[in-house]
């Protein structure tokens, strides 16, 4: 029997018993509060806990209902590859959202830290550029499927049926049974030949 969304999400609150314990335990120990107008250390456990369980019920939440559409609306092969992007975007977009409101939660200026990451996003973009190369082949993959998952294809002298299209990695399980990883960069370069359509 599987498990309903409540249960799941009982199961992953061990974070929200830290931030419980966090909150009252130094009242359980009679600890005087600083003076100072600063946060406390339980205050900053407290939120940094909320935000850990609140990126794992996201997290939750997203997995159990991408489940639950793959499995009543998904009929070929394109469809799970559009739900798992659309999966990884919300989870990525869930994750800066809960973010910030820690970071705003404990005082810390958020515009600043934007400007800053404006121009460290530039550095990082061109340090990782083989990564987004492959992460925007993959949505090039989702958008223009030029194969699914469940598909056979040929690449160069490789011929297997696509198992998996992640977002760095489309992985094809070869006729003889070994399982070849290509980056999805490299992958759009190469001539793909679909015996599936």
């Amino acid at each position: 029997m599987k498990n309903s969304l409540a249960v799941k999400l009982l199961r992953g609150s061990f974070f929200l018993l830290l931030a419980l314990i966090a909150a009252y335990f130094p009242r359980v120990l009679h600890v005087p509060e600083p003076e100072s107008p600063e946060l406390s250390p339980s205050t900053i456990a407290t939120i940094l806990a909320l935000f850990m369980q609140g990126v794992i019920w996201a997290n939750i939440i997203i997995s159990y209902y991408l489940q639950r559409y793959v499995q009543r609306y998904a009929t070929d092969g394109s469809s799970i590859t559009t739900f798992k992007a659309l999966g990884a975007v919300a989870r990525l977009t869930m994750w800066i959202t809960l973010g910030f409101a820690a970071l705003y939660a404990l005082n810390i200026p958020i515009r600043p830290l934007l400007a800053g990451l404006g121009i460290g996003g530039l550095a990082i973009a061109l340090a990782v550029q083989n990564i987004l190369g492959d992460l925007f082949a993959a949505i090039s993959i989702v958008v223009d499927k030029p194969f699914v998952v469940g598909d056979s294809i040929s690449v160069e002298n490789y011929r297997g049926k696509v198992e998996h299209i992640g977002l760095k990695t489309t992985r094809v399980r070869s006729e003889s049974g070994e399982l070849i990883i290509f980056s999805n960069g490299e992958l759009l370069k190469s001539k793909i030949r679909n015996y599936s359509r």
